[in-house]
């Protein structure tokens, strides 16, 4: 996937605000909830007016998890020492780049690079949506409009392995390597583990996917 809808990317979103306690609200939130992405928070009633402009902020109480409305409670102390708790409502914007379709797709069809192209989205509103990281290698599971977000319905990751195949087994115990042939038993994608049978003699065991119609175990 290009570099940018891929999930290093979350984070090129750049937002500013002149209100101190958004700025440090949101850095306390992004850091909380370990939030993808960049975290754009208003009031959504106003500020409390005896609020201090230049205060020390810490969260003692927030939902479990973001939401396009917080209640929060907030402690603000100032440089004298006062301490002071405020209830705040704000309204949040979580953003982030996804993948939306240059071209319709079919059913069964491969998600590639050229096909896409990024686009800013309000994740706590549109949950659904994929997060493509480099590398995917992804099916469409239906067919897609052009124009659409692609969400994580549209795609299956693609099967490297498949049913009935004959695969390349590498089984290493220390610096000792064997390969072998065997018959896979099920469909399977990078990195799931495989149910295999050695033709000659139909012992069936388990080896991770690490390729295309290639697997390992280790002893």
């Amino acid at each position: 996937m290009p570099a940018d809808v891929t999930a290093s990317a979350l984070h090129t979103l750049s937002v500013t605000s002149e209100d101190s306690w958004l700025v440090t609200i949101s850095a306390l939130l992004t850091e909380r909830y370990n939030a993808k992405g960049t975290l754009v928070l208003n009031w959504n009633r106003p500020r409390p007016s005896a609020a201090p402009a230049d205060a020390d902020l810490e969260l003692i109480d927030a939902p479990s998890e973001l939401a396009p409305q917080l209640l929060l409670g907030v402690l603000a102390t100032t440089a004298d020492g006062t301490r002071t708790r405020y209830t705040l409502v704000l309204r949040a914007e979580l953003w982030r780049i996804g993948a939306a379709l240059r071209i319709p797709a079919a059913a069964g069809m491969p998600l590639l690079s050229e096909d896409i192209e990024s686009r800013r989205y309000d994740a706590l509103r549109e949950r659904d949506v994929l997060m493509l990281e480099e590398g995917s290698e992804l099916d469409f599971a239906r067919a897609v409009p052009a124009g659409r977000l692609l969400t994580s319905r549209d795609v299956l990751r693609r099967p490297l392995v498949r049913r009935g195949q004959s695969i390349d087994v590498v089984a290493s115990d220390g610096s000792l390597t064997v390969s072998l042939r065997a018959i896979a038993l099920h469909d399977a994608a990078r990195g799931d583990p495989v149910r295999v049978r050695n033709p000659d003699s139909k012992r069936e065991f388990t080896a991770n996917v690490t390729g295309l119609s290639v697997a390992a175990i280790r002893f």
